[in-house]
């Protein structure tokens, strides 16, 4: 329903609007007027909601309360207190509104999404918080970080610019390399087995580089400067193996991450992105946003893609390992991104 004073959206379910307090419905034979809700509530709820308005959130509250003593069981008055809490950033008072009116009126879709709402923003302000950066580490001058992003991206467009040319087959070579599969090994675990990543082999495994020897990261078709981010990134990474590559048509670096081993499920998979991400914004921290790729072996050989998407600086400021499976759902709803359909994720 609309209110028809402020055009307010109500429940149909409701004798009066939420918004500003006017009563909406007429028939006496409402189980809110059978508590005397009529000729009491009506005045009382539009002079709290008020209230509400005004910023008078304490003075709102009581008069909801007394309401309550006489009316224990009257909607409205449970879903103004839920408002009146959300207001304040209360978040935990007002989901407890909102269940005890879900009790009373366990049919009304309005107040159950309202309801899933006020968790899923509870959940958000609950997530860790991102590392507090030292004190004693001065920020750098706008000026001179203004200066040393432009001196790098040049840097970047020339050495692009000499190797775009001899890059281009090879980059296609590595494309096809890493993603190497067949229908078999692309196909679900039958039953709903849940997929595990064999360990590699040990004699496969490219030895750590040295100090002094030239940087590697255990994939092809890079040029210098790409190879030597691989390198830090992968070194951050605890030796994880990364592909980087630096677009000069749409100026956006891109980077693939390989996991090892282990189970597959989309809270690991989305963890391994983030710290590829966080690896990266501590490189270049006034990037936009980088292109993330995550591949697996396959148990018949090559690799795998499983996940590809756009993360950002904000997400860059989580902390992988802290990251659990109701934050990572919430994510999930937030970020676009491209999930392999072929391969069966544990829950």
């Amino acid at each position: 329903m609309i209110c028809p004073k402020c055009f307010a959206e109500i429940p149909d379910v409701s004798a009066f609007c939420m918004e500003c307090g006017s009563r909406i419905k007429e028939d006496t034979l409402d189980p809110l007027y059978a508590e005397g809700s009529d000729r009491e509530v009506y005045p009382e709820l539009a002079r709290a909601n008020l209230l509400r308005m005004q910023g008078k959130h304490e003075e709102a509250i009581d008069v909801c309360r007394r309401i309550l003593g006489r009316f224990p069981s009257n909607e409205t008055v449970h879903a103004l207190l839920g408002d009146i809490y959300a207001d304040q950033g209360k978040l935990e008072d007002a989901i407890q509104w909102y269940e005890l009116l879900v009790e009373l009126a366990p049919t009304n879709v309005h107040y159950s999404a309202k309801l899933h709402n006020l968790r899923a923003m509870h959940a958000a302000q609950v997530a860790p918080p991102p590392p507090i950066p030292d004190p004693e580490t001065k920020p750098a001058k706008p000026k001179t970080l203004a200066y040393a992003l432009f001196g790098l991206l040049a840097l970047i467009l020339i050495a692009a610019s000499f190797v775009a040319g001899a890059r281009m087959n090879a980059l296609r070579q590595a494309a096809a390399q890493p993603i190497r599969s067949n229908a078999a090994s692309l196909s679900p675990a039958p039953n709903n087995e849940t997929v595990r990543i064999p360990p590699p082999n040990p004699v496969d495994s490219p030895p750590s580089p040295a100090p002094s020897s030239a940087p590697t990261s255990g994939f092809a078709g890079m040029s210098a400067v790409e190879m030597e981010l691989a390198q830090k990134l992968s070194q951050q990474l605890n030796g994880t193996p990364v592909w980087c590559a630096f677009d000069p048509a749409s100026s956006r670096w891109q980077a693939r991450i390989r996991i090892q081993s282990g189970v597959l499920s989309k809270t690991r998979v989305l963890q391994e992105a983030v710290a590829l991400t966080r690896a990266f914004y501590q490189q270049y921290p006034n990037t936009p946003s980088l292109s993330v790729a995550v591949i697996a072996p396959s148990p018949n050989g090559g690799d795998v893609l499983i996940f590809s998407g756009d993360l950002n600086a904000q997400l860059a400021a989580l902390e992988p390992n802290a990251l659990n499976e109701e934050q990572a759902q919430i994510l999930l709803q937030q970020l676009q991104a491209w999930w392999n359909p072929t391969i069966h994720f544990q829950s």
